[in-house]
């Protein structure tokens, strides 16, 4: 069945709505705080989750801990608000689990998408906003290239493959198309943060391209506006909605994506995120003193957008192969891995003269993984870790070990030389 939103509906002639916008954007966001608790207090499956120790894993027809819940985000009482939470996803084909760092979402549901200005068009993912495009391969290669550059990263390698605590293996989802799509690349997704301070940030400023920066909004000629798509749990990050699935990105080994707090919506073509059953939105307008407060509060954008090796190695080294025309023989191998009926030929073939395949593997230049490892010396993990957080009991005993990680033996490659 189709969820329905709980959330209530703005009247076209409500405060909020496009005819009758919020004076400002803290008038908006203490409009949807309010909103948020009333379906919060509306949703008793909710307070059942949260109140739970263990649950009921209908496939191993047994109890488990809350660590391995689906519903774990919802059960961080305990855990600071911007913290993160060791949360289960999935399960990889070998019959082991995936983790994520999920952001907490105790007494949360909703999550925001703001902008500085509605669009007539369709809201739809970057890859489809062309509406005359049908062929998305030029684009989607260059998505390849760079989950192979993350994916050669040691950490992302160990973390990929799993570290061991208490005789329990947690593998850590590495969301790769999420990353390609905070650092740059078009894709699928749209992105959502429970973080309002985040969602403010990006409801009052506009995003310059050719410079690869934010400004404060100075205009009050368009309105700004905030989508907030209502969680339903138990399902939200395992069903399906109108075709959509909603996801975790996240804290990862690259910092974008955690300092904004991100979850991704995975849309198909021609789906619009104003018609997806539990999307809303409301309206205000633009006050640019106040935008200015929320971008100086951002340290002008560098706290969503700290410097990390990823965003380095990606504009200094891949952008001019990108402007190039240069693509790996790599990343054509990976998208006929993905593509049933093609070949190494066939997609080269459609690539056709506008890009060139070489034999580059994408890895990260050896200068920025010694810069890594010396990060590492000056205590970069434990800051990593510092604000991720186990639930239940023995989370203490867990969190002690997970800080202890690169001082083991057998992970110690991933750590130094």
């Amino acid at each position: 069945l189709t969820p329905v939103s709980t959330a209530r509906t703005i009247d076209a002639a409500e405060k909020g709505s496009e005819s009758n916008p919020f004076d400002n954007i803290d008038e908006a966001f203490s409009y949807l705080t309010h909103l948020e608790k009333e379906a919060y207090q509306q949703d008793e499956p909710l307070h059942r989750i949260e109140a739970s120790d263990y649950f009921y894993d209908f496939g191993l027809h047994s109890f488990r801990v809350a660590w391995a819940s689906p519903f774990t985000a919802n059960l961080g009482k305990d855990v600071p608000a911007d913290g993160f939470i060791i949360n289960q996803n999935q399960v990889h084909p070998d019959g082991s689990y995936f983790f994520t760092l999920k952001p907490n979402l105790y007494r949360r549901k909703f999550l925001y998408r703001g902008q500085s200005r509605d669009y007539p068009k369709p809201c739809t993912p970057n890859l489809f906003r062309d509406e005359t495009k049908t062929y998305f391969l030029g684009d989607l290669i260059w998505t390849q290239e760079m989950e192979l550059l993350i994916k050669s990263h040691p950490l992302v390698r160990l973390l990929d493959s799993g570290i061991e605590l208490l005789h329990d293996k947690f593998r850590f989802l590495m969301n790769l198309g999420g990353l390609a799509q905070h650092y740059y690349h078009k894709t699928t997704f749209l992105d959502f943060t429970s973080d309002i301070e985040a969602a403010k940030f990006f409801a009052s400023t506009d995003y310059l391209s050719d410079e690869d920066r934010y400004v404060p909004v100075r205009y009050t000629t368009h309105l700004g506006m905030v989508y907030f798509y209502e969680l339903q749990m138990p399902g939200a990050f395992s069903h399906l909605t109108d075709g959509c699935h909603l996801s975790v990105i996240g804290k990862q080994v690259f910092m974008r994506s955690g300092a904004q707090h991100g979850f991704l919506l995975d849309m198909p073509r021609g789906k619009d995120l104003k018609a997806h059953p539990l999307v809303r939105k409301i309206y205000f307008r633009h006050d640019p003193a106040i935008a200015q407060r929320i971008f100086d509060a951002a340290d002008r954008g560098t706290k969503y957008f700290p410097v990390d090796t990823l965003q380095t190695a990606w504009k200094d080294l891949y952008a001019d192969r990108l402007k190039r025309g240069i693509v790996s023989a790599d990343a054509v191998r990976l998208n006929v891995s993905r593509n049933k009926g093609e070949t190494y030929d066939s997609i080269v073939a459609k690539l056709g003269g506008k890009v060139t395949v070489d034999d580059h593997t994408p890895s990260f230049p050896q200068e920025l993984i010694d810069a890594y490892y010396q990060d590492i010396r000056n205590g970069w993990w434990q800051d990593f870790v510092s604000d991720i957080h186990f639930i239940g009991s023995d989370g203490p005993m867990y969190k002690k070990l997970l800080e202890e990680i690169p001082s083991r033996a057998e992970y110690r490659w991933a750590f130094a030389r």
